[in-house]
């Protein structure tokens, strides 16, 4: 990577005057962008598209520390992008907490453009290739790791067994809409794809995974009927 290539740039931002002027930096330098004002949002983006830079503000619309973010790219124990992080908390522990989390670069609100320019430059530069997370589905607050095989519910580890965890990826990756026994059956159970599904098996890998959200305070329930399953995530307010 070249600071002369083209980059993919996320910015977490929820004051509209900042993201404007981040925008005007990048559009200056002939990169691609897309806006969002949470971490969850970001989560969501960054699971989803492979981004080489985030630029990342501190205190957001949801009042998520900005540096959780660079908590769950930790926690992935894989690639992550690069990070500026850009906030009005200025002092120098501020800066020393973020670098220590794994920032690239920390820059001071109110923003001078072209210094904030200047160090879009030279993270581009620095930067070696694309780490984005690679093996990481999220749903909302459900998150689904597949280098480590495991699944969050709100930060909580979800307890799952190996079958359990493939029954619920299939159905996170539909989002809620239904899975029919038959696709589920062939995707989880893909080396007896020549056998129809098997209600006995079926039915218990279900139940295994009620049972790994049992301990799991307002997690989201598997719901079943003749469309087949699907998972309805709680609300907070549920």
């Amino acid at each position: 990577m070249t600071a002369s290539q083209p980059l993919n740039i996320l910015i977490v931002e929820d004051d509209f005057a900042d993201a404007t002027i981040v925008i005007t930096q990048v559009k200056a330098l002939g990169w691609s962008y897309r806006v969002v004002n949470t971490v969850q949002a970001a989560r969501a983006a960054c699971s989803n598209t492979a981004y080489d830079l985030v630029v990342l503000d501190r205190m957001l619309e949801d009042a998520e520390e900005g540096l959780a973010l660079l908590n769950w790219f930790k926690a992935l124990e894989s690639a992550a992008p690069g990070v500026l992080v850009a906030s009005r908390l200025g002092s120098s522990s501020d800066h020393v907490e973020a670098l220590d989390l794994g920032a690239d670069d920390y820059i001071n609100k109110p923003y001078d453009g072209e210094v904030l320019h200047a160090r879009l430059r030279a993270l581009a530069r620095r930067l070696s290739g694309i780490r984005v997370p690679e093996s990481v589905d999220v749903w909302e607050d459900l998150e689904v790791r597949f280098m480590n095989r495991s699944a969050l519910w709100r930060g909580q580890q979800i307890a799952l067994r190996p079958q359990s965890f493939d029954v619920l990826a299939v159905l996170v990756a539909a989002k809620g809409e239904y899975v029919s026994r038959e696709a589920l059956w062939h995707q989880v159970w893909a080396s007896y794809k020549n056998l129809p599904p098997q209600d006995t098996v079926l039915n218990t890998a279900i139940s295994r995974l009620r049972r790994g959200f049992a301990d799991v305070a307002e997690a989201p329930r598997v719901e079943s009927d003749r469309l087949g399953y699907r998972l309805k995530l709680s609300s907070p307010s549920e």
